[in-house]
């Protein structure tokens, strides 16, 4: 009888381990945006995101900037929603139609009518 009463206990202490929560240090899972230029509309969307400060959003992990013109991808971008901008310093590739660009980080400003690419860049047109 002892026996059985202490392998109930051990059951029911394996069973309270494997139910320990985990805490993400990640403040958006999936964040989505669009960045609103006169031209286009720009759908911004990534993994991960963590608030920075006064609207700043560091987004992580596939990030994607894409629009019917073209299509931006990094691993991790600050973008601000109130000023309508993102950059990032970490590799970067542009793709369009005819031309794909990869460079250490780029800059897009303007309400995104504007994009600069920092660095080191591979320019290829087709």
């Amino acid at each position: 009888m002892i026996f059985f009463v202490s392998k109930l206990y051990f059951n029911f202490d394996k069973n309270l381990i494997s139910n320990e929560i985990k805490i993400s240090n990640v403040d958006i899972t999936k964040p989505r945006f669009a960045i609103n230029s006169v031209s286009q509309k720009i759908y911004v969307t990534a993994d991960e995101g963590n608030f920075i400060k006064n609207g700043e959003i560091l987004l992580k992990k596939n990030v994607k900037f894409t629009s019917n013109n073209f299509s931006i991808e990094s691993d991790n971008v600050t973008f601000n929603r109130e000023e309508q901008t993102a950059q990032s310093e970490h590799k970067s590739i542009f793709k369009s139609k005819n031309t794909t660009i990869s460079s250490e980080g780029f800059n897009i400003y303007d309400n995104g009518n504007k994009i600069n690419f920092n660095g080191n860049a591979v320019l290829i047109l087709k």
